[in-house]
């Protein structure tokens, strides 16, 4: 466990590089996307001619293949907004000699020193599942400084990681139960802090409240980071 003092320090030096706005747009873009994939999923069978409905099982896992990829694609338009850089390899640690650029299929932006990508779970407590892009990038959380971030004049070698873990309702498949502000730790087996995204959310303060409301539209994006890295599924190296 890391103390109240540290836990700040961190929630700090995540404020100050990340925007307010990319958590206040993924608060009202992801619930869209869940409801979404469940509505697709669930009245697909309506849209032909003798449609097969699915079994509850095989409607659940469906819609949560289409939910990650919905979300995936608001999360990479809300980046894209507000102007983060797409991360698409980060340098992990071979040997203590050897450094090596891993790729990333995620997606992930960056501001600033802060990494910022999205993960689901079932419970609070579990951790993003250990596929390559997840380890690689949570490698970048290895040995997590008391200020998180060195000040811009000072040598740094590396990013720090910050997820917005989504976990479902499970009663309800089209229904997100909880979003939280996660830091992992650099193994992907614990979280070392989290903040529920609405608590984190409110430490911005009123001052920097958007002015205006964006409305939700999920756009063709022309240009992705993925470009060129290859289909995951393929890779395997998707969620």
């Amino acid at each position: 466990m890391i103390t109240d003092e540290r836990k700040l320090e961190f929630e700090l030096a995540i404020r100050k590089d990340l925007p307010r706005n990319v958590l206040v747009e993924a608060i009202e873009m992801f619930p869209i996307a869940a409801e979404q994939a469940d509505t697709a999923v669930g009245t697909s069978h309506k849209s032909v001619a003798n449609g097969l409905a699915l079994s509850r099982r095989r409607q659940s896992r469906s819609a949560g293949i289409l939910r990650h990829n919905i979300i995936d694609e608001a999360f990479e338009q809300i980046l894209s907004r507000n102007g983060a850089e797409f991360v698409t390899s980060v340098p992990v640690e071979v040997t203590p000699d050897e450094i090596r650029q891993s790729a990333v299929y995620v997606t992930t932006g960056c501001f600033g020193q802060t990494m910022v990508g999205f993960a689901s779970h079932r419970e609070k407590e579990d951790a993003p599942s250990k596929n390559a892009s997840r380890r690689a990038l949570c490698s970048q959380n290895r040995g997590l400084s008391p200020d998180f971030f060195h000040p811009p004049e000072m040598f740094n070698d590396r990013k720090r990681l910050v997820l917005i873990m989504v976990r479902r309702d499970p009663q309800v498949l089209g229904k997100i139960a909880s979003m939280t502000i996660s830091l992992v730790d650099s193994k992907v087996e614990s979280f070392i802090c989290q903040w529920d995204i609405n608590e984190f959310l409110a430490g911005y303060g009123a001052e920097t409240a958007v002015k205006t409301k964006r409305p939700v539209a999920f756009k063709k994006v022309t240009k992705s980071f993925k470009d060129g890295k290859g289909d995951p599924a393929v890779t395997g190296q998707g969620e």
